[in-house]
């Protein structure tokens, strides 16, 4: 009896202990395949290394990068790449499959059952629209912020007293932080002297801030008096912010200065008065001038003065008539006040101009607009137009249109520091906010419009 109970309590040792071998086995496998298998199911984190993961010091995955379909790379893109190159699609060998994080900016590889995977990655380069084609889209459903206009060129424009339409374009003052400006609108029909002279839709932009209170153009005393000359093509202001090359000769004041990022002297006052100037840190940049569009403006006025003429509609037209703002002047007789010599114009070809008085007038927006629209500018100080207008800046503001006078040459649009349209001699200090078109192939690439989240671009590759 003793030797069996012996016998007994040995094989239930034994038993015990062969269980717990087995177990320990069995959890032993269990835990490496977890870690073979599963490791790859959740973790985003491979250290990539020359093409290949190096996970357990084996190099049992292999990664290839391409962009498109062919190109190889020799190493991942990083996010944020300056090709904008995203994620498309991966495919694996050995029946394992890719997921992408773009969170981490990771592969994710399932299904990893077998050793000498390859997975390939494919990259394209990310499809932005162009500043024309993302306005044009807003504004299907921005109907608030974004209106057609009345006129043929059924122009989108922005509208009203607070809106977000801040861009950046490249430039930046001397801590580096960016200067902005703010979208106009899409104006459609805009000759295009960058695309052999076509007629293409542009985005209007305007610098944010003036950059500063000058002449709109100052002349000798002998000539109008030294009160200047209306005359774009020719105006002082004209050729401080534009290249030398857009007018002959090189003026010792305020010559491309803006153009250029440079300093000196700026005409601010009648007879050729002049203040100094300096614009090496707010003058716009080389980034921000391969962005815009050398097109033709346009510099036409009425034929006559009458501040009732001035609606918004009307005001539009005559910009763009056959009218100059000396020739009421001239046939009246010519006396001291408009006895200039200057050729007048009614198109001007360069990159650099102001805004019109239509587009302070096609800004007002809110429940007053219709009723805006349907008055003389000069009326702008009542009604609320000025304060539903988000071109109204409480201060002086040269536009870029002449105006025509009996007794005198040198008369152009401004808007008054009360939000009234008026007309003052070329010579006033008022503030000048640079105007440009931006080239048809400008992107927008991130950004809300919002100040502190301005549309960020880029031009096209």
């Amino acid at each position: 009896m003793k030797l069996e109970k012996y016998v007994d309590k040995s094989k239930k040792k034994r038993k015990v202990i062969l269980i717990s071998i087995s177990a320990i086995v069995l959890i032993s496998i269990s835990l490496l395949l977890y870690k073979t298998f599963a490791s790859f199911t959740e973790s985003a984190e491979f250290p990539i290394m020359n093409g290949k993961v190096d996970y357990f010091g084996n190099s049992d995955i292999y990664f290839v990068f391409y962009k498109g379909d062919d190109e190889l790379l020799e190493e991942m893109p990083q996010k944020d790449n300056e090709e904008n190159l995203v994620f498309d699609h991966g495919e694996c060998d050995n029946g394992a499959s890719i997921l992408w994080n773009e969170n981490e900016w990771a592969p994710l590889v399932k299904g990893l059952n077998k050793v000498k995977t390859k997975c390939s990655l494919y990259f394209e380069e990310k499809q932005y629209p162009t500043a024309v084609e993302y306005i044009t889209e807003l504004a299907k459903t921005d109907t608030t912020n974004l209106k057609t206009d009345d006129t043929n060129e059924a122009n989108i424009r922005y509208v009203g007293a607070t809106v977000n339409n801040y861009i950046d374009i490249g430039d930046k003052d001397s801590s580096g932080a960016p200067i902005l400006w703010r979208i106009i609108g899409v104006m459609n029909n805009i000759t295009n002297l960058d695309n052999g002279g076509q007629q293409e839709s542009l985005v209007k932009i305007i610098r944010a801030e003036s950059i500063g209170s000058y002449s709109w153009d100052s002349s000798a005393s002998g000539i109008n008096e030294g009160y200047g000359v209306n005359e774009w093509s020719q105006a002082d202001v004209m050729k401080l912010l534009n290249p030398s090359t857009v007018y002959s000769g090189t003026p010792a004041i305020g010559g491309s200065l803006y153009w250029n990022r440079g300093s000196g002297s700026c005409y601010n006052n009648s007879k050729e008065a002049n203040t100094t100037c300096n614009f090496t840190s707010s003058g716009i940049s080389e980034e921000a001038k391969r962005k815009i569009a050398k097109v033709k403006w346009n510099t036409g006025t009425f034929a006559t003065y009458s501040t009732s003429q001035w609606t918004t509609r009307a005001t539009y037209e005559a910009e763009r008539g056959s009218h100059n703002g000396k020739e009421e002047c001239t046939s009246n007789g010519r006396g001291t006040n408009c006895n200039d010599e200057v050729p007048r114009t009614t198109t001007w070809e360069g990159y650099i101009g102001l805004m019109y008085p239509s587009d302070y007038g096609y800004a007002v927006g809110g429940s007053v607009r219709d009723t805006c629209l349907g008055k003389s500018m000069y009326d702008y100080n009542s009604g609320s137009c000025n304060t539903n207008d988000w071109l109204f800046t409480s201060s002086y503001a040269w536009t870029m249109t002449p105006t025509p006078y009996s007794s005198y040459a040198d008369g152009v649009f401004d808007v008054y520091s009360s939000g009234s349209v008026h007309s003052s001699s070329a010579f006033s200090a008022y503030g000048v906010q640079p105007v440009v078109y931006l080239s048809s192939s400008v992107k927008i690439i991130d950004g809300n419009g919002e100040k502190g989240t301005p549309y960020k671009t880029q031009l096209a590759s």
